[in-house]
């Protein structure tokens, strides 16, 4: 900003307009007065032999022109000397506050970017631990899983091992105890062959057995038509089940298997009233709607 140099005072040009206007207003009121108070045109007239004329009237004295006030007259004010003032050192004065306030101006922005910098870099801070702590928990919880599913993996290998190791033990021991019952069983039911002359309690026998077995079945939930399956089945005399075997297929994996199961869960079977009908080997058929 530059600095604006000091003009001198208008009371000059005031008092100048003043005195015209005065002096105006002194010239309107004289020629006024002196168009008001001019004398009448004399009267011409001829001479005859009138009567005496009347005494004529005093002629009336003209008015006196009223007085003009003279101009009053304002006394001359001299104007104040402007003050001295030093223009190049306003004119520093003045540079150097610009200057402070461009640096001032310069200081505030260079802060203002400062800040948003620091939290420009505090924000990407966040977000990439954010991203590294969402990554390692991702990692740890595919770890887990993966350490979950060979533990599984491995516990399922295990079972399947001693699940193999104890049905060799029971098998064997099996038998073992088959061998011992068939050996004092008698021959009728060591050859799987009823009594003869006892056919109702077989019949009554068998159908101990189906009806338990059906009892325990869950069949699939479709199935086509009415198909029949037939097991082998080994027992001991105590009723307990030895082994199941699919000697004829219904056509349905889904079926035989429920079969399968159903004829396991069964397990020790009915014993028969005669023990004579006893049978160690039973051919047995089932069909998901029994036949009357």
């Amino acid at each position: 900003m530059r600095p604006q140099t000091r003009t001198e005072p208008r009371s000059t040009v005031s008092f100048a307009l003043a005195l015209g206007v005065h002096a105006l207003l002194i010239a309107v009121l004289f020629f006024a007065i002196s168009w008001k108070t001019r004398p009448p045109a004399p009267v011409v007239a001829e001479l005859w032999t009138p009567p005496p004329p009347p005494k004529a009237a005093p002629r009336p004295e003209p008015p006196k022109p009223a007085p003009v006030p003279e101009p009053k007259v304002e006394p001359k004010v001299e104007p104040k000397p402007p003050p001295k003032v030093d223009i190049a050192l306003e004119r520093e004065k003045e540079i150097r506050r610009l200057e402070e306030l461009e640096r001032k101006r310069r200081e505030d922005e260079r802060k203002r970017k400062e800040l948003e910098q620091k939290q420009l870099e505090e924000k990407k801070r966040k977000e990439e631990e954010a991203a590294r702590r969402l990554e390692a928990e991702r990692k740890r919880k595919e770890e887990e899983a993966r350490a979950k599913a060979e533990r599984e993996k491995q516990r399922i290998a295990e079972e399947e091992r001693l699940k193999r190791e104890l049905d060799e033990l029971r098998q064997r021991r099996t038998n073992e105890q088959l061998a011992r019952d068939l050996a004092s069983a008698p021959a009728a039911a060591r050859s799987g062959v009823p009594v003869p002359g006892d056919p109702g309690a077989t019949n009554e026998y068998r159908a101990r057995i189906a009806a338990k077995i059906r009892g325990n079945v869950v069949l699939p939930p479709e199935f086509a038509g009415n198909p029949e399956a037939e097991f082998e089945v080994q027992q001991l005399p105590s009723g307990d089940i030895v082994s199941v075997k699919l000697a004829r297929s219904s056509g349905n994996r889904q079926l035989d298997a429920a079969w399968e199961r159903a004829i396991l869960k069964s397990s020790p079977l009915p014993l028969p009233t005669n023990r004579d009908v006893f049978q160690a080997t039973l051919r047995l058929r089932f069909r998901p709607v029994e036949e009357r």
